[in-house]
């Protein structure tokens, strides 16, 4: 199964027979047999998109998403009406306005996503790594014990700086990372992260849309309008197993130089983000990662992107009640 990405500018995506097709006015530039397509993202408003195709699409069940043209913000994800899954909403939202359950969901959630930093660290080799992870592992053991929802989110903070901090010192001088910088990156390491973070923030929207959960009621993120906090829960203990390896990777094999980057004139003078050639790379690097196949607990392998699934797949069965806590993916 296949994600098309389309970041061009003037194309339009369209369907021909069974194929989608990517073109420029007369001339193709991709085909992909619609029956391969999982998922759609157009990326920036100069992709136009065929009626025909994307009812095709919806009716099939692949979602659309739509970004800005860097990747950086997601505007939305299209897919077909949730109606049949009206019952499954309805204890999502009683679910998450009882305290102990939502605390349960996202401490596991947090522990997973710990578990997978100090994991990620252990393999660097990295001085600083041992003294990170100690204190990753204070945080899990504060963590356990945690009575309100707000220490929970105090205790992922105090180990993201330590699993940050180890970062900021142990890089190789040629690319510097003075931290974790959100809106906007303010250097390379810092644009792939948060690249990364929408891409596989995508990938979980895609699985929430297609189990029938809401993805804008979840239990560690506030819930705020335009905020998909669930798609962001879930997403959380992905971050590091999927997009903070896949950096390490590109920078330690040395596929990515910072010839990918540039400093847009139209953005803040501090702005620094992958360039279209940079997504491209940086895509195809993702692409490999979530169609690589990993093994599960049960000894069975299957992609990540199938892994995503089974999570939120898990996080329903705990919202009906058919499972009695979230085991978090901690390969």
């Amino acid at each position: 199964m296949t994600t098309v990405y389309v970041q061009d500018q003037g194309v339009t995506v369209r369907k021909k027979d069974q194929q989608l097709l990517v073109t420029r006015g007369q001339t193709v530039l991709e085909t992909v047999p619609l029956g391969k397509v999982e998922q759609v993202v157009l990326m920036g408003r100069g992709v136009q998109m065929s009626t025909a195709l994307l009812v095709d699409l919806l009716q099939r069940g692949v979602p659309v998403v739509l970004t800005n043209q860097r990747g950086s913000y997601h505007y939305a994800t299209l897919s077909a009406g949730p109606s049949r899954f009206g019952g499954l909403r309805t204890q999502q939202m009683q679910f998450v306005h009882t305290p102990p359950q939502a605390q349960e969901l996202a401490r596991s959630i947090v522990q997973a996503k710990l578990i997978n930093q100090r994991n990620l660290l252990a393999g660097t080799g990295w001085a600083a790594a041992a003294a990170a992870g100690a204190q990753i592992d204070t945080a899990l053991t504060s963590l356990a014990a945690a009575p309100t929802i707000d220490m929970i989110r105090g205790y992922e903070g105090t180990a993201a700086a330590a699993y940050f901090g180890a970062w900021r010192v142990s890089l190789d001088a040629g690319w510097t990372f003075p931290g974790r910088a959100f809106y906007p990156p303010t250097d390379p390491v810092n644009a792939m992260l948060s690249f990364g973070y929408t891409l596989a923030l995508h990938d979980v929207l895609t699985a929430v849309h297609l189990v029938g959960l809401d993805p804008y009621l979840g239990t560690f993120h506030v819930v705020e309008a335009g905020r998909p906090s669930l798609a962001l829960d879930l997403l959380e203990e992905f971050r590091p197993v999927i997009v903070d390896r896949l950096v390490l990777n590109l920078l330690g094999r040395g596929e990515i130089t910072p010839a990918a980057f540039e400093r847009p004139t139209a953005a803040p003078p501090e702005a620094v983000y992958l360039s279209e050639t940079g997504r491209r790379q940086y895509i195809d690097a993702y692409e490999r990662r979530m169609q690589a196949p990993v093994r599960l607990p049960t000894g069975e392998q299957t992609p990540m992107r199938w892994v995503v699934l089974l999570q939120v797949q898990a996080a329903a069965r705990v919202i009906r009640g058919e499972q009695e806590r979230y085991v978090g993916f901690t390969p």
